[in-house]
């Protein structure tokens, strides 16, 4: 990517940018995250937070435990909730993650595969099962639906379209 890399000495090396909004938006829920983790000290955390609410209109709250490698593009307005996540996971604007009840008032939350990606305006709800390598179209709701490895969705639960990704 070449917002995270530069050239130095003819070699590639890893650079940190905090004018680059997602990079910053990664790096305050890392450290919120880690803080809460190692430190349980809450207060700092929900200064940090709110500052990635602030500053790159996201929700990522420290408690919730995305993989080691997530990334997003222009993620404003996305709320990423308490779910299973796994490594590869990719978002867009306006993208929600999050639980729904059942009748009797149990709560569920998505378990995401690697390599999920969420277009613009999509939403995983509830209880259900995102297989790996799977794109999420452009303003799909997913909700209490399984899907399976190596596709692509459309539309809205429970008239999904499912297509095999070649």
């Amino acid at each position: 990517n070449k917002y995270y890399t530069s050239q130095q000495g003819g070699h590639k090396v890893v650079i940190f940018n905090p004018y680059h909004s997602v990079q910053y938006m990664i790096f305050l829920y890392y450290l919120s995250h880690r803080i809460y983790l190692q430190e349980k000290e809450t207060l700092l955390c929900d200064k940090i937070y709110y500052l990635n609410k602030i500053m790159n209109g996201v929700d990522l709250f420290y408690a919730i435990n995305l993989p080691s490698a997530f990334g997003a593009e222009h993620p404003v307005g996305s709320v990423m909730g308490r779910a299973k996540y796994s490594n590869g996971f990719f978002f867009y604007q306006g993208c929600t993650v999050g639980g729904t009840r059942d009748k009797d008032g149990n709560l569920y939350y998505p378990e995401l595969g690697d390599h999920v990606h969420m277009y613009a305006n999509s939403s995983i709800l509830g209880k259900c099962r995102i297989g790996k390598n799977t794109n999420i179209g452009a303003g799909a709701v997913v909700k209490n639906q399984n899907i399976p490895d190596n596709c692509t969705v459309f539309g809205e639960s429970p008239n999904l379209i499912i297509k095999t990704n070649d």
